[in-house]
This record gives C-alpha cells, structure tokens and sequence, in this order.
C-alpha cells in the first residue's frame, strides 16, 4: 500500500492508472482515504520528515518554515474551483499554499479557490495549521506575505521577508541564510 501511494505521489499519475502491481486502485484509495481521516498518513509524514532532519543534525521540528503559493488552473473537467484570480485575475482553478523547512521538507500544504491574494490564503492557512507546530518561531516569505506582520506579531513569530536583489528582474531564487 505504501508503495503504491508513493508511487502516485512520485508520479502523479491519476488513481485509475495506477500499475497492477500494486493491486486493484480502488483499493489502494479507499486505504488512503481511511489513513488520511485518521490521521495516520499525516503522523507517518512528520515522523519522516523528524528522522530526516535528525539525520541532517537539526532538532526533529523545525523552528522556521518558509511560506509561499502557486494558483494553478484548474481542469476541464471534475471537481476545481470556479471563481478566477491568480496573477491578473483570470486563473479560474486552484491556490496552493505550502509551508516547507530550510531541508526543503514540506511541512503543511493546503489548496483553495484561486481568488485571493497570497496573503490572504496564507494568513487563513497559518491560522489553522500554526496549532499543529509549536516549535515554529519564524516565518520566511517573498514580498507578497508582508501582510502577514499582525498575525506573526499576534503569534510572537518572527517574521522575515525576502526581496530580490535591487536592479533584477524576472525570478530570482532566494535561499534564508
């Protein structure tokens, strides 16, 4: 079961295409379901992700994690959200906000309707998931999470934003020091 989940995460294949080796897809979604709604897939995730960073000499939580979101259009056809937003405003498909640690982990991922801002997904996303990480001090983001001053104020997290170098254009990849 594992296998096959690893393998749709690796591949991105869609669950009616998954190989038979693995076994019948709908058995392998059904398990997937249940360990998502109990919790364990999510459990499995963190204690991998403490092992790897205990393996890279850091402490098994991270005490900062970078924020950012990418809006995607959605498909033609099946479920998406229906409201356009995204850069210029005409993306109808999906925001996907992810929070990731300086091992380029991932730490929490969520997706919603593209319209709003960044900022706006982030601060909602943060809301919810900032329970689930006590040991998260500070919050590393581009120039779009400047809004997120109040919450991270409220929070007593540290907020660093990132800005590319003056006089660049175009994308810059920006690592925290």
């Amino acid at each position: 079961m594992v296998d096959a989940l690893l393998f749709i995460a690796r591949t991105g294949c869609q669950w009616r295409y998954l190989p038979e080796r693995y076994g019948p897809w709908t058995a392998v979604w059904a398990q997937w379901r249940r360990w998502r709604a109990n919790g364990v897939w999510a459990a499995a995730m963190t204690r991998l992700a403490a092992i790897v960073r205990l393996l890279h000499d850091r402490a098994p939580f991270p005490s900062m994690v970078m924020v950012d979101a990418q809006t995607v259009k959605g498909g033609r056809y099946g479920p998406t959200f229906h409201e356009a937003g995204g850069r210029g405003g005409r993306t109808i498909g999906t925001k996907r906000t992810i929070l990731v640690e300086i091992l380029e982990l991932p730490v929490a991922a969520g997706a919603c309707w593209a319209r709003p801002h960044d900022v706006v997904a982030a601060r909602e996303f943060l809301r919810d998931r900032l329970p689930d990480l006590p040991s998260v001090r500070a919050i590393v983001g581009d120039r779009a999470y400047r809004g997120l001053a109040a919450l991270a104020e409220r929070k007593h997290l540290a907020l660093e934003v990132k800005a590319p170098p003056p006089g660049t254009s175009g994308f810059v990849p920006i690592r925290p020091l």
